[in-house]
C-alpha cells in the first residue's frame, strides 16, 4: 500500500499536474495584482485601441474597450479573465502534448528550467503579457496538425490575424509553422517539399507580411492623446498611459538601443541564458545516428531563432521574447521526437550523486530577467532577496497599496 502511494505521488504525470497547478496559482495572483494596480506596461499594453486611429497592437484592446462600455463591466476584469483563461488553456493544451513524453529525462528537465515555464515565477512582471497568445496559437496548430479539417484551418488562420494585430511578435515566429509542418509531413511519409501541403502556412505568412506593411505605413498617424483621453470612458486613469501607450509614439521598428544593451551586459548575459536553455535540446539532436538529418534540423531551428531575433534586437525586454522563442524551439523538439529516431546510447561515467548535484545547481542557481538587469539572474537566491526586500521595505512606493500577503508575512516574522 505504501509503495502504491509513493508511486502515485512521484508519478511524472502527477508531478507535472501539481507543477502546472502551482504555475496557475502564481499567474492568477500576480495577474490580478498587476492589473488592478494599473501597470502602464502590462495593463497599458492590453488597453491599446483604435480610438486614436489605427495603431499596432490595438485590435483586442479595441474589442475589450467596446465590450466594457456595452456590458458596463470593468475592462480590468475582462482583461484579467481573458488573459488568465488563455494561460490556463495553454498549460492544458501543453499537458495533452507532453503527458506521454515524460519518460525522456531531458524533456522533463527542460520543463523545469527557470527560463521556460518558471519564467513567470522568477519574474512576476512577465505575468499577464500578450506574448502568451503566441504559445496558445502554436499549441492549437500543433495539436491539429494531423487533423485535416477545413474549419480548424480557418480558425487557426483568423486567430493568427487577430493575434498579429494584437502583438506583432506573432509575425516573427511564423517560420516555426513551416518547420513544424515539415517534421509532421516527414512523420506521415508525405512529400515535405510540395507547396500544396503548406497552403495554410503560406497564406498566413503572406497575410502577415501585408499586415506588417500596413502597421509600418499607417501606425505613425495614430494620436496617443486621443487614445489616453478615451480611457476615462472605461474608468481608467491617465497614469496608465505612461508605459506601452506612451511608447507607441516611438518608431515601430529599428530603434537604436545598442548603447542600452552594452551598458547592461545584454550580449553576454542573454547569450548565457540562451546557451543554458537550449543545451538540453541540442544535446538530443546531436546524439542521433542520423547526423545529416540532425544537422538539417539544427540549421532550420537556427534560422527560426534568427528570424525571431529580428524583433528581439529592437526591444529592451529580451527575456520576454526569448522565453517565447524557447517554447517554440521546445515544440519543434517534441514534433522531432514523434519521428521515433533511434538515439545513440551514450554512457556518462559520472558519480550519481555528483550528477544530481550538477542537475540541482543547473536548475536553481540562475534565472532569466525579462529586462534591464546588468547582473546575471541568481535563481532562487534572487527570489529570496525579492521576498526579503518586499517584507522590510517601508517606502511610500512599497506601502501605497494594501498588500495583504506582505502584512501576513510581516506578522509571521514579527516585523513591526
Amino acid at each position: 500500500m505504501t509503495n502504491k502511494k509513493y508511486n502515485f505521488m512521484f508519478d511524472r504525470k502527477n508531478l507535472l499536474i501539481l507543477f502546472f497547478f502551482f504555475l496557475i496559482i502564481n499567474y492568477l495572483f500576480f495577474n490580478y495584482r498587476i492589473l488592478t494596480r494599473e501597470n502602464g506596461y502590462i495593463l497599458g499594453d492590453w488597453l491599446v485601441n483604435y480610438n486614436g486611429g489605427f495603431v499596432r497592437r490595438g485590435l483586442l484592446g479595441h474589442f475589450f474597450f467596446n465590450l466594457s462600455k456595452f456590458l458596463n463591466i470593468s475592462i480590468i476584469n475582462i482583461i484579467y479573465f481573458f488573459s488568465s483563461f488563455i494561460y490556463i488553456s495553454t498549460l492544458f493544451l501543453f499537458y495533452k502534448i507532453i503527458k506521454n513524453k515524460l519518460s525522456n529525462n531531458i524533456i522533463l528537465i527542460f520543463i523545469f528550467l527557470p527560463s521556460t515555464f518558471l519564467f513567470n515565477f522568477f519574474d512576476p512582471l512577465t505575468v499577464g503579457r500578450k506574448e502568451i497568445l503566441v504559445f496558445f496559437l502554436f499549441l492549437i496548430y500543433f495539436i491539429h496538425l494531423d487533423k485535416n479539417f477545413f474549419i480548424i484551418k480557418i480558425i487557426i488562420y483568423f486567430l493568427s490575424i487577430i493575434f498579429l494585430l494584437t502583438h506583432e511578435i506573432i509575425f516573427f515566429c511564423l517560420p516555426y509553422l513551416f518547420l513544424l509542418k515539415y517534421l509532421h509531413l516527414k512523420k506521415e511519409n508525405k512529400n515535405q517539399f510540395n507547396y500544396n501541403n503548406y497552403y495554410l502556412e503560406i497564406f498566413i505568412l503572406l497575410s502577415g507580411i501585408l499586415l506588417i506593411f500596413v502597421i509600418l505605413k499607417f501606425s505613425n498617424s495614430h494620436n496617443n492623446i486621443l487614445l489616453c483621453s478615451s480611457l476615462a470612458e472605461v474608468s481608467i486613469g491617465k497614469n496608465v498611459c505612461y508605459g506601452t501607450i506612451n511608447d507607441l509614439k516611438e518608431p515601430s521598428f529599428f530603434v537604436p538601443l545598442w548603447d542600452y544593451f552594452l551598458d547592461r551586459n545584454y550580449l553576454f548575459n542573454y547569450t548565457l541564458y540562451i546557451s543554458l536553455t537550449l543545451f538540453p535540446l541540442f544535446y538530443i539532436y546531436l546524439n542521433l545516428n542520423n547526423k545529416k538529418f540532425s544537422k538539417q534540423i539544427i540549421l532550420l531551428s537556427l534560422f527560426c531563432f534568427l528570424f525571431s531575433l529580428m524583433f528581439i534586437l529592437r526591444v529592451n525586454d529580451w527575456g520576454r521574447y526569448l522565453n517565447i522563442t524557447f517554447l517554440m524551439q521546445f515544440l519543434v523538439l517534441l514534433k522531432f521526437l514523434d519521428l521515433g529516431l533511434i538515439q545513440k546510447k551514450t554512457s556518462i561515467n559520472v558519480n550519481k550523486y555528483f550528477l544530481i548535484f550538477l542537475l540541482f545547481f543547473y536548475l536553481t542557481s540562475w534565472h532569466m530577467p525579462h529586462c534591464c538587469n546588468p547582473n546575471l539572474g541568481s535563481g532562487y537566491y534572487d527570489f529570496y532577496n525579492r521576498i526579503k526586500s518586499r517584507i522590510y521595505d517601508n517606502s511610500n512606493n512599497s506601502t501605497k497599496y494594501k498588500d495583504l500577503p506582505r502584512e501576513y508575512l510581516r506578522k509571521l516574522f514579527k516585523i513591526d
